[in-house]
């Protein structure tokens, strides 16, 4: 006997909805924990500089107890050939909807980087990171990781590409170099803001009450984005316009300073801050200690200029110290006219550059990490220099004798030559201790890690330097005393 059921359209429509209710439910991802009120700092790395082929992932696992439900990330890019998309995805597994939305995308032979949050309830505490398109070199910091409980729908991770301190800039595209057959590197001109600037601050020392920071976590890694700067979770006070320091030993603390910093007075000390400069028509600095008599010490801090233009560097003068500084976004990071100068741990990057330079009649920019005029007991010690088309270091020795110079332990990129040694009229160096170093192969001048004037050469001790691919450093580049050397 055939049994006929007979649906009515209403019938017909409840059922439909329930089965579409059904499959809604199995295709909805589980739900993820509540995102933490608070955190737990740790910062520290969990993958440091881990060169990651393209199409290849690496597994990590994440140093927070199984309570946690959340971890916060700092991501750096970098040294990619061409672009390449850097996917972050908690767990042990690459998923298709995860690489879909990539914590970041590497510029050519630059530096980017994002904070990321993870969730890590179904993640078992650990990490998977994948590279699209070239090998690039991954840093990856933990900076904090929460436990909470409860329920929401948005799926992990979720990441921004800006950094918590003030958006930078955006960068001038940089154009393909072709290299020459012979070195020919020209001594960059005297830096024009060492002479008495010609704006005067309109603003009055101040008399700061920071808010007391902890101290940040000691790093032995390369400096970059997660070990340099102001310190994550630094609570900052903005101060509208130039700032100048008169009073000895003064000290400022968890400042956002937008304009230009004058430092006039011995003893001060910078920390935790933020630096960005103003709008400039003339040369000078977001920093300017050239001052007869003046020193200052800049710690945990990042300088950069908010307003891109060829008239603006990071910090000129003698008699300072830079530690853990993030700068980048100037033509030179600094300009040194004098003695006594220690930068160390610092990431120097990423500076600016145009096609066609006022200061050069019209031709390209020659950008350097650091100029260095004339001085005594100058140090760079453990840092990262790139991003620059004339030199990492350029000794231009245009304003007197340079001496007891030393590059030790620093990763050293880019630039025509790497290192530029002009004696000028001044005579040989006296006194140069390069050591240490991991110079990589992106020069201009291939394999042009050292060039000096022949006169020179003899002044400088050599010792314990490689590339980037284990090999040695062995000699310097010559040339002809008297010849103009740079890019």
């Amino acid at each position: 006997m055939l049994l006929r059921i007979r649906f009515t359209r209403t019938a017909v429509v409840v059922l439909l909805a329930a089965a579409l209710a059904v499959v809604a439910s199995a295709l909805q991802p589980p739900p993820s924990a509540a995102a933490p009120s608070t955190w737990q700092k740790v910062d520290v790395r969990v993958l440091d500089h881990k060169v990651i082929k393209p199409g290849e992932s690496v597994t990590v696992s994440l140093p927070v107890p199984s309570t946690a439900t959340h971890a916060k990330l700092v991501i750096a890019g970098q040294e990619s050939w061409r672009s390449s998309k850097i996917s972050v995805c908690p767990g042990s597994k690459m998923t298709s909807r995860c690489t879909s939305r990539p914590a970041l995308t590497t510029p050519v032979k630059k530096v980017a980087y994002a904070h990321v949050t993870v969730d890590l309830t179904s993640a078992g505490r650990k990490l998977t990171v994948h590279s699209s398109s070239a090998s690039t070199s991954v840093t990856i910091r933990l900076a904090s990781w929460g436990t909470s409980s409860g329920a929401v729908s948005t799926a992990a991770p979720i990441s921004s590409a800006q950094p918590t301190s003030t958006p930078r800039p955006t960068q001038t595209t940089r154009p393909t170099q072709s290299a020459s057959p012979v070195p020919t590197p020209t001594p960059t001109p005297a830096p024009a803001a060492t002479a008495a600037p010609a704006p005067a601050p309109t603003t009055a020392a101040p008399t700061p009450s920071p808010t007391p920071v902890a101290a940040p976590v000691a790093s032995t890694g390369q400096p970059g984005p997660g070990n340099t700067g102001v310190p994550a979770g630094t609570r900052l006070t903005v101060h509208e316009g130039d700032l100048k320091i008169t009073e000895p030993n003064t000290v400022i603390d968890s400042m956002e300073v937008r304009g230009i910093v004058w430092v006039r007075a011995p003893g001060v000390v910078i920390r935790n801050s933020l630096i960005t400069g103003r709008k400039l028509e003339s040369s000078l600095s977001v920093v300017y200690a050239g001052d007869p008599g003046v020193s200052v010490t800049i710690e945990d801090s990042e300088i950069y200029a908010k307003d891109p233009t060829p008239h603006v560097r990071g910090i000129i003068g003698s008699n300072f110290t830079l530690r853990r500084v993030n700068m980048h976004s100037v033509i030179d990071h600094m300009a040194v006219t004098g003695d006594n100068v220690l930068v160390e741990s610092s990431w120097l990057h990423d500076t600016l550059y145009y096609e066609k330079d006022p200061y050069y009649n019209g031709t390209p920019t020659h950008d350097d990490n650091a100029q260095i005029a004339v001085g005594n007991n100058i140090t760079f010690r453990k840092n990262t220099l790139s991003g620059t088309h004339n030199a990492a270091i350029q000794v231009t020795q245009d304003r007197g004798l340079v001496s007891n110079l030393t590059l030790d332990g620093n990763w050293i990129n880019d630039g025509a030559c790497a290192v530029n040694l002009a004696q000028n009229k001044w005579g040989p160096l006296q006194g140069v201790t390069i050591k240490n170093n991991v110079f990589s192969r992106s020069q201009v001048h291939s394999g042009c890690a050292i060039i000096a004037d022949n006169d020179t050469i003899p002044q400088v001790s050599l010792s314990g330097n490689v590339w980037s691919d284990g090999k040695a450093v062995g000699s310097i580049q010559g040339r002809e005393t008297g010849q103009k050397g740079g890019s």
